[in-house]
C-alpha cells in the first residue's frame, strides 16, 4: 500500500462536564481517514451526540495515512484506559490480512466496544456511460483492449478495492486499477471520466446519484439495500460474489477496564436506538444499523471477519506485499 503523508485533520471538541466517574474526562475519537471523508461525517455526528448521553468530552482527530494504517497502529499503542478510541475496526482487520506486518496483532491488541452501522459498496458509472446495466459493463469488459476497463477505488487493498478485484476475476475479466486518495477522489473520476466505473461506499455514491451524476449498477450488501431495491447485489449476479460492508464502530487498545467497555457500549447502543432522527441519517443513504448486543459478541465477530477478510484477499488478490 502506498505510503502517504500524515494528515493531522482538525481535532473537534464535544465539551460536555464530566459526569461519568468511571470514563477518563477527554476522549479522543480516531479518525483514520481526512476530514470531510464519509467517514469522518458520521463519526462527527454520532460524536457530538455521544458527548452528551456519556458526560464528557469527545475529541475527534482525523489521523490519515496509509489507508488508515496509522490510525490503527495509534491506537492499539495507547494507553488502554479508554482515552482513545478507534473509529472502525474494520481497518484495523483489513490491514491486518494484507500480506504486510501492520504492527500489531489484531485479535490480540484491541479491545471491540460497539458496532453503529455498515454501509455497502456500489458500483458506479458515470451517467453519460452507455452502461444501463452491470451485464453492459461486463459486456464492454469483454471486448475491451488489453487491460480492460479502468476502475477506481479509495486505495489499494480498500474494500472497494478487493470488491472490483473479485468480481473481474470470478467472471474471467481484466482490469486496470487506479488507486485515489479516497473514496470521494474515485467517485470524483468516474463523474469525469477518468475512469469507467468504481466501488464506493453508499453514502458517497448516494448523494451524487441523487444529483444525477452517476448511475449505480450493482452493491456489496448482503442483499438489496431499501435505498436502492431495484439495484442488484454482486452475491445474486457473479459466481461467489462476496459481501463487502464499512463499518462504523468503536474500538480501543487491549487491556481496557471493563467498566469503561461496558459504559461506552451501553452509550452508544442507548443513543443510536433511542434517537430516532439519528437512525434516520445513519441508514438514509443505504447504511444499515448493526448493534452488537454486547462488547463480547462484537469481539466474538473479530475472528471470523478476520478469516473472510482473507479469503476475499486471496480470491481478489488485492494484496499489499
Amino acid at each position: 500500500m502506498r505510503r502517504r503523508h500524515l494528515l493531522l485533520g482538525l481535532a473537534l471538541p464535544f465539551a460536555r462536564p464530566a459526569r461519568a466517574q468511571d470514563l477518563p474526562r477527554t476522549i479522543r475519537i480516531v479518525v483514520p481517514f481526512a476530514a470531510g471523508a464519509s467517514s469522518d461525517t458520521v463519526a462527527r455526528i454520532v460524536t457530538a451526540k455521544l458527548a452528551d448521553v456519556l458526560g464528557v468530552t469527545l475529541v475527534v482527530e482525523n489521523r490519515a495515512g496509509a489507508g488508515g494504517l496509522l490510525a490503527a497502529q495509534m491506537v492499539a499503542r495507547a494507553a488502554p484506559d479508554g482515552a482513545t478510541l478507534l473509529w472502525g475496526g474494520g481497518t484495523a482487520i483489513t490491514h491486518a490480512v494484507m500480506g504486510r506486518d501492520p504492527g500489531y496483532d489484531v485479535l490480540r491488541d484491541f479491545t471491540p466496544i460497539a458496532t453503529i452501522v455498515e454501509n455497502p459498496a456500489l458500483l458506479a458509472v458515470r451517467t453519460a456511460a452507455p452502461w444501463q446495466d452491470h451485464q453492459a459493463l461486463f459486456a464492454a469488459a469483454r471486448s475491451a483492449p488489453a487491460g480492460g476497463l479502468r476502475y477506481g477505488s479509495g486505495g489499494v487493498g480498500t474494500p472497494a478495492h478487493m470488491a472490483a478485484a473479485a468480481m473481474l476475476k470470478a467472471l474471467g475479466l481484466e482490469g486496470t486499477h487506479v488507486p485515489y486518495r479516497g473514496a470521494n477522489q474515485a467517485t470524483l473520476a468516474v463523474e469525469t471520466g477518468e475512469v469507467d466505473f468504481a466501488f464506493a461506499i453508499s453514502n458517497i455514491v448516494i448523494p451524487r446519484l441523487r444529483h444525477g451524476t452517476v448511475r449505480v449498477l450493482l452493491s456489496t450488501a448482503a442483499r438489496r439495500i431499501s435505498a436502492l431495491p431495484e439495484v442488484p447485489t454482486l452475491k445474486e449476479t457473479v459466481p461467489d460474489g462476496p459481501v463487502i460492508v464499512s463499518g462504523a464502530s468503536l474500538v480501543g487498545p487491549a487491556g481496557m477496564p471493563p467498566a469503561v467497555v461496558a459504559r461506552l457500549h451501553a452509550a452508544v447502543n442507548k443513543l443510536v436506538t433511542e434517537d430516532t432522527a439519528l437512525r434516520e441519517a445513519l441508514t438514509r443513504e443505504g447504511g444499515d444499523i448493526t448493534l452488537a448486543a454486547s462488547p463480547a459478541a462484537y469481539a466474538a465477530d473479530w475472528p471470523e471477519e478476520v478469516a473472510r477478510l482473507r479469503r476475499l484477499v486471496q480470491v481478489s488478490g488485492a494484496r499489499v506485499e
